[in-house]
């Protein structure tokens, strides 16, 4: 008998939240949705995510062959001895095989330095990293790398998109007003970028050729 009362009552509580049709006069009243604010308030610098930093023209080309170099290794070689074949073979290249790789790579660079720009100029920090250790300082007589020829089109301009901003400007506003401005101009405007940054680009790798051959 006391099973059955508790029955009822589960089955009356059970009628009473799926409609109030089943219980004439009694009044329940419509749930109402509340609207997370979450969801409108803008993200905090912490919450911000950096942006990858893309690969370089040689690990585009080592992701590309790595299937083809690994069949030709033992099976089971570590993926040093495949990075270590990658290397002997992207060295073997003429400069013309490694040119799609090399400006594909630049490319990326170019964005990755402008989403860097905004990401920092919405507040975005840096995960500090752990130390590893001493870092390994560069070689001076190594040669630097060559200018792109977005880089080439920001300095030569900057002063005038310094005075295009307001006065108390923030260099990553000036970056990404480089960007805008770089985007908008027409093939024939970039090329006399891109053919100087060509010419770098070829006078860096004579000297990364001599640099490497007093290394040997």
């Amino acid at each position: 008998m006391a099973r059955g009362r508790v029955l009822l009552t589960v089955l009356t509580v059970l009628l009473v939240r799926i409609s109030p049709v089943f219980l004439p006069g009694v009044s329940i009243a419509p749930r109402t949705l509340r609207v997370s604010t979450d969801a409108k308030a803008k993200k905090s610098p912490e919450s911000l995510e950096p942006p990858k930093r893309p690969m370089s023209g040689f690990f585009r080309y080592l992701q590309e062959m790595r299937p083809s170099i690994v069949k030709r290794l033992p099976k089971g070689a570590p993926v040093s001895e495949v990075a270590k074949e990658g290397g002997r073979k992207w060295r073997g290249l003429s400069a013309a095989k490694k040119k799609p790789y090399e400006e594909a790579a630049e490319e990326e660079w170019d964005e990755y330095r402008e989403a860097m720009a905004e990401f920092k100029g919405q507040g975005g920090v840096m995960p500090v990293k752990k130390k590893r250790g001493a870092k390994k300082q560069r070689d001076p007589n190594m040669p630097k790398r060559p200018l792109s020829a977005y880089i080439l089109f920001m300095m030569e301009n900057r002063s005038k998109f310094v005075k295009s901003l307001p006065a108390d400007a923030k260099a990553t506003e000036v970056m990404k007003e480089a960007g805008k401005q770089w985007r908008a101009l027409t093939p024939a405007n970039k090329k006399k970028y891109e053919t100087e940054a060509a010419k770098l680009k070829k006078e860096y790798a004579k000297e990364m050729d001599a640099y490497k051959a007093q290394l040997a």
